[in-house]
């Protein structure tokens, strides 16, 4: 019985290595919990907090905006990915930064915007993304892939969404 048990252990290593698999530590559940207290002692600080490796746009430091989050599963992976975005009258939700866990160095701020150029959330998890490009302004569409730690330029366009945020 000990010699099957190391047996199929080896044969399972040998899965691992020879079909290039690899073993992926799963996601922290929370995440996120650091990221948004960052955000949020910044917002009742004044941003006396800030941390100048993360640059947060002067949208952020004004008083006058408001400012929440949403935590949603962009790819179907079963983790949340966290989305910071303007709480305004907008008919859309104009989100100014996309943060991942990334399996190599934990949480990521993988895209970010602001000051007219923001991305948004539309059906289907597509996020489209307004970039400035020379004198016009840049669209494109994506999809989030976890595996890569990516967004995958799609053909759009998706409607975008306005979406409930928590505030902060």
């Amino acid at each position: 019985m000990k010699r099957m048990i190391i047996n199929l252990m080896a044969a399972g290593l040998a899965m691992v290595f020879f079909c290039g698999c690899e073993f992926k530590p799963p996601i922290p559940a929370d995440w996120y919990d650091v990221t948004l207290d960052y955000y949020k002692t910044g917002f009742e600080t004044g941003w006396a907090n800030e941390d100048p490796s993360v640059w947060i746009s002067d949208e952020m430091k004004d008083p006058d905006n408001s400012f929440g989050y949403l935590l949603t599963d962009l790819d179907g992976d079963g983790a949340d990915e966290l989305l910071i975005g303007l709480m305004d009258d907008s008919e859309v939700t104009k989100l100014t930064d996309i943060y991942i866990w990334h399996r190599d160095i934990g949480s990521f701020r993988i895209m970010t915007g602001g000051e007219g150029y923001y991305m948004y959330l539309c059906e289907g998890n597509v996020v489209r993304v307004d970039s400035w490009y020379g004198s016009e302004t840049k669209t494109e569409y994506m999809t989030y892939d976890s595996s890569d730690n990516s967004f995958l330029i799609i053909e759009g366009p998706a409607e975008p969404l306005k979406i409930e945020l928590t505030e902060f």
